[in-house]
């Protein structure tokens, strides 16, 4: 119990590493354009290779599990993000400073894969659930706490990487720790014991199950990048607010979103997960709908905030569950769903500008409308597949 309850600390905290890095894009962009002698916008081109570090970074974790233990793979992890970290401070360069940043995304995303391993190795069902949810409230809080230890170094004349090196500690500090704690096995050493397990092959209805989250959470995060990017601009167009007061709309999708997290994890301790996570889908697409036809400003931002209070747990439980279409989840399985919602979230700019394009800004609004419904539309497909393939068969009855 013990080991696990470590494991466990390890993993929740590796969601914070990763929530440290990414939050800090808006804090640190002038003094890091000023770092780089570089326009501005050209600066921010630098925190795509945060994203594109950590694509790769789950990318390689489908592979490495199968070689490397949990300890092992923490260990290349951070220590790709230092390597990142002290480049950063090595070079002027905004090349270098582009690779520097790519190395931190990179072993954020394997540090990230690796807890959500630890989890679904460590957990099953409604536990497991409780548990993911609790690594979004850590990575919700470090989205707090890093950009305000960022924005004071900086307003100190701190160095602009100082808010990198803060993480960079954490990362060092959980790493120390993790010298001292049992992590579960994966790989070859994990696949002995669960042949004794899994002695038939996977069948059909697992594999739809598993196809099936994961094309929901592509959607899902498509569908979150769709909103939050062309929200602002939607209440500049269609109802004549200033850009700034615009803006506040991401902060009313944020803001509650914590809260709603932890609601969820207290819902789910007395709630089946599964109808948690078709509730949670069904009010997200009710409150987009409603946003969609919002008469006025304030009925897009109150919808806003309905949404994001009941939405964001869905990511999680979407991972949880999705990881019990196969008994003993390996760890390709969980980093494959992880690499499916990064997909959607990578093309959810790039897709709905095209949108936008064609129709105008209220395109982005209906988008991510759309997206919820199709992610609704794969959880309760899903569910029916998951429900049939656990329907005990009837053996045919004997003759004479």
């Amino acid at each position: 119990m013990k080991s696990k309850i470590g494991a466990t600390a390890v993993a929740i905290c590796s969601y914070i590493v990763m929530g440290g890095f990414f939050a800090q894009n808006g804090v640190i962009l002038d003094a890091a354009a000023a770092y780089f002698h570089a326009p501005v916008t050209t600066t921010a081109a630098l925190f795509s290779y945060l994203t594109g570090g950590n694509l790769i970074g789950l990318i390689v974790c489908m592979v490495i599990f199968e070689v490397v233990p949990i300890r092992g793979v923490l260990a290349l992890a951070y220590a790709t993000l230092f390597a990142g970290v002290a480049l950063l401070f090595a070079t002027h360069d905004l090349r270098l400073g582009a690779l520097a940043i790519g190395m931190c995304g990179f072993g954020a995303g394997v540090g990230l894969s690796t807890g959500a391993v630890i989890i679904a190795k460590c957990y099953a069902q409604r536990l497991r659930a409780i548990a993911f949810l609790g690594t979004d409230c850590t990575f919700s809080l470090a989205g707090y706490v890093f950009p305000a230890l960022a924005a004071s170094a900086i307003a100190a004349g701190w160095a602009w990487q100082s808010g990198y090196v803060a993480v960079a500690a954490f990362a060092a500090l959980l790493l120390l720790t993790a010298v001292f704690i049992t992590f579960p096995a994966v790989g070859r050493a994990a696949r002995r014991t669960e042949e004794r397990v899994l002695r038939a092959p996977l069948d059909g209805a697992s594999t739809v199950g598993v196809a099936l989250f994961a094309f929901g959470l592509a959607a899902y995060l498509c569908g979150q990048g769709a909103f939050l990017i062309w929200a602002p601009n939607e209440l500049t167009t269609a109802f004549g607010m200033r850009p700034l007061d615009a803006a506040g709309i991401i902060g009313q999708f944020w803001g509650p979103s914590i809260f709603g997290l932890l609601t969820a994890a207290l819902i789910v301790t007395r709630v089946a997960p599964r109808i948690v996570m078709t509730a949670a889908a069904a009010s997200a697409v009710v409150s987009l709908l409603v946003i969609a036809n919002a008469g006025d400003a304030h009925a897009f931002f109150a919808a806003t905030f309905a949404f994001g209070f009941s939405s964001t747990c869905l990511f999680k439980l979407m991972i949880s569950i999705g990881s019990e279409q196969i008994v003993d989840a390996p760890p390709q399985l969980v980093t494959f769903l992880l690499l499916s919602a990064s997909v959607g979230g990578t093309i959810a700019p790039a897709l709905s500008a095209r949108f936008v394009a064609a129709s105008g800004a209220h395109a982005g609004v209906v988008m991510a409308a759309g997206c919820y419904s199709l992610t609704l539309a794969c959880i309760l497909a899903a569910l029916v597949v998951e429900r049939t393939m656990r329907r005990p068969r009837q053996l045919p009855q004997a003759v004479g």
